[in-house]
């Protein structure tokens, strides 16, 4: 199994895929700092507050604020990963290596442990990337921003209107743990991908799971925030995505204590989903004909 795992490793890291990530990453950074200096600029003409920015801001809003940016990255990481199966079976390589090693369901355990690991640098290489853009225009710093900590009005309307915690950890723990929050729901899809894709032996297989999170539990989410059903968007997995919507309502306390959405409660979730796709993915490709 060792052997196999190794040979994942090597069939994906060693995958060219990898140069359009690093592509998509730096205009993530530049749209991003775009961005950011556009909405502090305008705070800036319009209510006349010179909020300053720091090279922490970009990576927190790729990777733990913006839906929108961390959809990407989910959509990036089913590219590089999700049709993992169809390659070795298009290729010829799939019988080879189930006939060495007399189990079809160890080519799929295998992959787990790499997926896991290709997850955690994807999205450590995510934030390498956009805080080296960010460090050619933005001043460094050793904590973050104004612009992420202040709690005037105007400011907090700025970034979306979420409060974050009173007391932040510094910003090298905060990413190691939004790399380990992010790989766990990265490797869950993906997990979900390379099943699916065995069910369905066609390439769009792959992304159902994406077109899923898209237009299923997205549309799910934004009919209870338009019906004003506090809470409950907190049962989808878009919601659980975004870091930042565990702080939603900090500086609320009763909606926290009517509505508490912790943490733990997302890494749980993304927990169970690998669990489940992995159990699945073990039980199907015991019983597929490959």
């Amino acid at each position: 199994m060792f052997c196999m795992t190794r040979y994942h490793c090597r069939q994906l890291f060693g995958s060219r895929r990898w140069l359009l990530v690093l592509v998509i990453d730096v205009f993530l950074a530049v749209a991003t700092i775009i961005d950011l200096k556009t909405r502090t600029f305008f705070i800036l003409t319009e209510s006349h507050l010179a909020v300053p920015l720091n090279i922490w801001d970009v990576p927190f809003n790729v990777c733990a604020s913006n839906s929108m940016t961390i959809f990407i990255l989910v959509v990036m990481f089913v590219f590089l990963t999700g049709d993992a199966l169809l390659r070795d079976e298009r290729s010829g390589r799939l019988p080879m290596l189930i006939c060495r090693t007399q189990n079809r369901a160890t080519w799929f355990v295998s992959l787990i442990p790499t997926l896991l690991l290709a997850a955690v640098v994807f999205v450590a290489v995510a934030v390498l990337i956009t805080l080296g853009v960010a460090l050619l225009v933005l001043p460094a710093g050793r904590s973050f921003s104004p612009f992420l900590t202040s709690t005037i009005h105007a400011i907090v309307n700025l970034r979306g209107g979420d409060f974050l915690p009173s007391i932040l950890p510094s910003p090298p723990l905060f990413f190691l743990g939004v790399v380990g929050y992010l790989a766990l729901a990265l490797c869950g899809v993906a997990l979900s991908s390379v099943v699916i894709s065995l069910w369905w032996r066609e390439t769009l297989s792959a992304f159902v799971p994406v077109a899923w999170i898209l237009f299923v539990d997205s549309s799910i989410r934004s009919r209870f925030l338009q019906a004003a059903l506090g809470g409950y968007e907190r049962f989808t997995f878009f919601e659980h995505l975004v870091l930042e919507n565990h702080w939603k309502w900090a500086d609320t306390p009763t909606m926290v204590a009517l509505y508490p959405f912790p943490v733990a409660a997302s890494v749980i979730a993304f927990c169970t989903l690998v669990v489940l796709w992995s159990v699945v993915g073990f039980i199907s490709f015991r019983q597929a004909d490959l």
